[in-house]
């Protein structure tokens, strides 16, 4: 009898794959949804129970600590992988959640030297926040690719009372707002090749809240339409939820556009390297960053460091550019101009 692949071991079997590997992360203005939108994604990556997804009482998955669950927000930027299937091949997603806070902008500013796209929420009543476009400047600065999520969709039909017609005109002028920022912010080479597109599906819209997403090009896969979004909001709460899943999953959404639209780390390191590193790309290290290779020298930023809640040791987490990390290796510390070992290296799975 074959055994069943375990989440882990499918995680160390992908991540050998520089080309099916996405870093990502999560931007926005504080309360635009950016955990529960991180928490269904987990719920259907098999890595939370699915009930208490996005559930402000339960604590969401990615809070660490007690003062998040008490101020009802994150404060650290917390890691997870997980594995999704696109058009019949396997990628691996590392995603971090950043906090939406002013307050915390160092955490988003440390999280966004170690991806290489970002998905920017923003809620589809507020629009686009002071912090919104902090972060988008934080983004830009590092050349992260932003693709948008149009959140909180649900309260425009239930709270505003809007019809199919005003919320098209709504994302219509949240997507323009979204796309001046970036012609004001990104470097000249970027300013139109980051915009993002409706058709393409670099745009979708939804409720992180309530587990559903939509982009343009899967209603027409799906043959949905606006109207359709209006009637589940007439249905029970279970008939809703068998609705959702089949028509309007939000993983399968915005995991399919992650894949899509934002890059894997042999493309993004070609054009970020020269911005984030201030060495010699001419370097034999150099170009083993920007060729993102796994035999070169070992690079290794760190992002966070975790309380690792058996042990009570600290653990960094971050993102590995080049090298390849084995425990009992030697490694040198930049910051702290001294020599350590690696005691065991670790993939974030909470």
């Amino acid at each position: 009898m074959v055994e069943k692949e375990t989440s882990l071991s499918k995680i160390q079997r992908l991540v050998s794959e520089q080309t099916t590997i996405r870093n990502v992360a999560t931007s926005a203005h504080i309360h635009h949804g950016k955990t529960a939108f991180t928490d269904n994604l987990l719920a259907a990556a098999g890595m939370m129970a699915a009930k208490n997804a996005g559930d402000l009482e339960e604590g969401m998955t990615t809070w660490q600590h007690s003062d998040e669950q008490e101020r009802l927000m994150t404060v650290d930027a917390a890691n997870v992988s997980m594995a999704h299937e696109f058009q019949g091949k396997e990628y691996l997603i590392n995603l971090i959640d950043t906090p939406g806070h002013v307050d915390f902008g160092g955490n988003v500013t440390r999280a966004m030297r170690a991806i290489d796209g970002t998905f920017v929420l923003i809620c589809a009543v507020e629009g686009i926040m002071p912090q919104t476009e902090t972060v988008l400047k934080q983004a830009l600065r590092e050349r992260v690719k932003p693709v948008l999520f149009i959140n909180k969709v649900d309260r425009l039909i239930k709270e505003l009372k809007v019809t199919p017609e005003q919320m098209q005109a709504r994302f219509i002028k949240l997507i323009n707002d979204f796309n001046n920022l970036i012609m004001q912010i990104a470097e000249p080479e970027y300013k139109e090749k980051w915009k993002v597109n409706v058709n393409d599906g670099s745009v979708a819209f939804g409720s992180a809240r309530e587990n559903w997403a939509l982009s343009l090009p899967f209603m027409k896969k799906k043959n949905v339409s606006f109207k359709d979004i209006y009637k589940i909001y007439e249905m029970e709460e279970e008939q809703r939820k068998k609705w959702v899943w089949e028509n309007a999953p939000l993983n399968e959404v915005i995991l399919d556009m992650a894949v899509k639209h934002l890059p894997n780390p042999l493309e993004a390191q070609k054009y970020r390297i020269p911005k984030i590193w201030r060495g010699d790309t001419e370097s034999q290290f150099g170009k083993d960053l920007v060729a993102c290779n796994p035999k070169g020298e070992v690079a290794f930023i760190i992002t966070n460091i975790i309380i690792d809640k058996r042990s009570g040791k600290e653990v960094a987490a971050g993102r590995l550019y080049s090298g390849t990390i084995y425990n009992g290796m030697e490694i040198y510390a930049n910051n702290a101009k001294k020599k350590s070992r690696v005691q065991k290296s670790w993939y974030i799975m909470e």
